[in-house]
C-alpha cells in the first residue's frame, strides 16, 4: 500500500511541474526500488535514496541487544555487571557515538568509517 501511495504521489507531481528525486528511507527500500523500477519521470532522471540517520543508530542498538540477548541464551555473557561487558547503557553510547561520527564526517566516507571504528576499538 505504501508503494502505490508513493507511486501516486510522484506520478501526480508531474501534473503540477514539480519532481521528487530524493527519497528519505527508514531502511527499508521496497518502496525506493519500486519507484525506480516503475521510472516515474522516464529514463533519464535517476532517483536517489537518502537513510535516516535516527533509524541507522536505530537498528544498530536492536542488532547490539539481539547479540546479547543470543549470547545469553548460548550461556555466552556479552551483558552483566562484569567490567567490558555490553550493558544497555553501553549500547546507547556506541548508538550515540555511532550517529554523531555520522554527521560529523557527512560527504566523506573514509573519514566516517575511520571514526566509527575508533569509537569501538577504544
Amino acid at each position: 500500500m505504501e508503494m502505490e501511495a508513493a507511486l501516486t504521489l510522484w506520478k501526480r507531481s508531474t501534473s503540477l511541474r514539480f519532481r521528487y528525486i530524493t527519497v528519505l528511507s527508514d531502511g527499508d527500500c521496497k518502496t525506493f526500488n519500486y519507484l525506480c523500477e516503475k521510472k516515474v519521470y522516464g529514463p533519464d532522471i535517476v532517483i536517489k535514496k537518502e537513510e535516516c540517520i535516527n533509524h541507522i543508530s536505530k537498528r544498530l542498538g536492536t542488532a547490539l541487544r539481539s547479540t546479547v540477548k543470543d549470547c545469553r541464551a548460548q550461556s555466552i555473557s556479552l551483558g552483566g555487571k562484569a567490567h567490558g561487558s555490553l550493558k544497555e547503557a553501553t549500547i546507547k553510547k556506541l548508538t550515540t557515538y555511532y550517529q554523531k561520527a555520522i554527521l560529523r564526517n557527512k560527504g566523506d566516507v573514509n573519514a566516517m568509517k575511520n571514526s566509527n571504528i575508533c569509537y569501538i576499538v577504544a
